[in-house]
């Protein structure tokens, strides 16, 4: 309650403004009078009384509702009694009021008309006012024997444009006005401005032009100010276009006649200048969102990377890490007993498995970034020696089978970033073995096309559900009840950066993984940084 007596005390303030400016408007358009009364062809003066309403709401009530006496009393004076202009004035101010209000309470509306649903509400507003407001003017008109019943239907038709003009037009200028929307003048408007000029020229100036209905052509700039600022842009081109109309219309007396067709095919050019200018508005917003969306889906996916590389790092550096701390343990029960050599053997041991953590972090930092990949010939047993090795604690009761083509001698890869990638591999086939709680086998083969080499790695384990397939190589899903699901994604980015691919088939006897990569354009130049 307290808020509403704020806005009552403001708006008490401004009173005198607010009726001043209806009263101006009331002033400046009345031309071509239907009889001398409140009927003309364009009655901006109702649009500002709606629009105050859906801004202000009921403190705005007495302005909407004095203002309309008072301009019926000084504009038109004596040309019905005193007691009609008072009648009248309130039955305008009560239908501009009721309609602003229900717009305004209205959950569907927005006063600053951001959709094309509450640009199609407010003209729906406008619609309504225009209608009750006529409807009881004239039959005001009607009870004081000024208006015949025959003369109904035009006077009615008159009023009805008239103020549905000034509602289209006003209205939605003044709304975007008070919400700051409307379109800072800049150099383009100089050519919008003179394609409206130009138009009116050729409505006007050409011989038997309203014969054409050249008056659409004034479409094309309005047009063009709906597609650069949209609703607002819209609103603007009205205004200009109505003034420009009434201007044009007062300098030939020969065409004031026919101010009132035009105004009514004003109303189809408001109509559409607002439609399509809040579909503008729509597509742009929409087009905004979807650049937002994109801008947070960029964020998470470079934040889900920066998981995947953590995880990464540490699902890789995970096994040499436990061969330092055996190393370890190792050393210090060869120096407790005394057997040096044993623990000076070890410790070399762990300054190897050192250096292999810091190239399993490099490797890892090239392979995500897609970079410095450091291919040279390597023996394709030697390659699988070393992976063998990494692995031969975990074999246990799996048998571990190698077979390499006759034709396929050396490898050109990084070898650090392909032992990592077919460590994975095997170390998933080792785990589904013995998910199954029995021994199993474990068989990889290399063989060559000639333009690359492929590691076929199978496993005797339960294969693969149909469903994870289905998932192909996600990074972090996983069957494992413990597992990172990031062991798959490294190689295949191993495979990736090398120019190759790698794939999956799996049943219930088992599972094969294909690491393919290429031997033909592998090159450090190729692969390497770009800065």
């Amino acid at each position: 309650m307290l808020k509403w007596d704020r806005d009552f005390v403001r708006m008490a303030i401004a009173w005198p403004l607010w009726i001043a400016a209806y009263v101006a408007l009331d002033y400046v358009s009345f031309i071509d009078s239907y009889r001398g009364l409140a009927i003309t062809p364009w009655n901006p003066s109702a649009g500002l009384a709606v629009a105050l309403v859906m801004l202000r709401g009921l403190p705005s009530a007495p302005v909407v509702l004095v203002a309309p006496v008072l301009a019926g009393i000084l504009v038109r004076g004596g040309m019905v009694p005193a007691s009609v202009h008072l009648v009248e004035g309130v039955l305008f101010g009560g239908s501009y009021l009721v309609v602003g209000l229900l717009a305004r309470r209205s959950v569907a509306f927005d006063s600053r008309l951001l959709t094309p649903r509450h640009t199609l509400l407010l003209m729906a507003a406008a619609f309504g006012a225009s209608a009750m407001a006529a409807f009881s003017y004239d039959a005001v008109l009607i009870l004081a024997g000024i208006l015949q019943p025959a003369e109904i239907p035009d006077a009615f038709l008159r009023f009805f444009v008239g103020d549905l003009i000034g509602m289209l037009i006003v209205t939605p200028a003044l709304l975007l006005l008070w919400h700051r929307r409307m379109p800072a003048p800049g150099w383009e408007m100089i050519p919008q401005v003179a394609t409206m000029v130009l138009a009116f020229g050729a409505i006007f100036a050409l011989p038997h032009a309203r014969e054409f209905q050249l008056f659409y052509l004034l479409f094309v700039p309005l047009l063009w100010f709906s597609f650069r600022g949209g609703v607002a842009g819209a609103a603007a081109a009205l205004c200009l276009i109505q003034v420009g109309l009434v201007v044009a219309v007062s300098l030939r007396q020969d065409a004031l006649a026919d101010l009132v067709s035009f105004q009514m095919l004003m109303v189809s050019l408001a109509a559409t200048g607002l439609v399509f200018g809040s579909l503008i508005d729509q597509q742009r917003a929409a087009s905004l969102r979807l650049r937002q969306q994109q801008v947070a889906l960029g964020r998470a996916l470079r934040l889900r990377s920066m998981g995947e590389i953590a995880t990464s790092i540490a699902h890789q550096i995970n096994q040499p890490i436990t061969s330092i701390r055996t190393y370890a343990g190792i050393a210090r029960e060869a120096l407790q007993a005394g057997k040096v050599d044993d623990a000076v053997a070890t410790v070399v041991r762990i300054r190897s498995e050192c250096d292999r953590a810091s190239a399993i972090i490099r490797a890892t930092r090239d392979v995500v970034r897609q970079e410095a990949v450091r291919p040279q010939p390597v023996r394709a047993e030697e390659l699988l020696e070393n992976v063998r090795e990494l692995l031969v604690d975990r074999l246990g009761s799996v048998q571990f089978v190698v077979g390499v083509a006759p034709d396929v001698r050396t490898v050109v890869c990084d070898p650090v970033q392909v032992e990592q990638a077919l460590y994975n591999i095997l170390d998933n086939a080792i785990d589904a073995i013995e998910t199954t709680g029995s021994p199993g086998t474990v068989s990889i083969d290399v063989a060559s096309d000639g333009q690359s080499v492929e590691f076929t790695v199978t496993d005797s384990g339960p294969g693969f559900a149909p469903e994870m397939l289905d998932y192909g190589v996600t990074p972090l899903v996983t069957t494992k009840a413990k597992g990172t699901g990031i062991g798959l994604s490294i190689a295949r980015s191993v495979a990736e950066v090398h120019g190759g691919s790698l794939s999956i088939a799996s049943d219930a006897g088992g599972t094969t993984v294909k690491l393919r990569i290429a031997q033909t354009g592998t090159t450090a130049d190729e692969h390497g940084s770009t800065g």
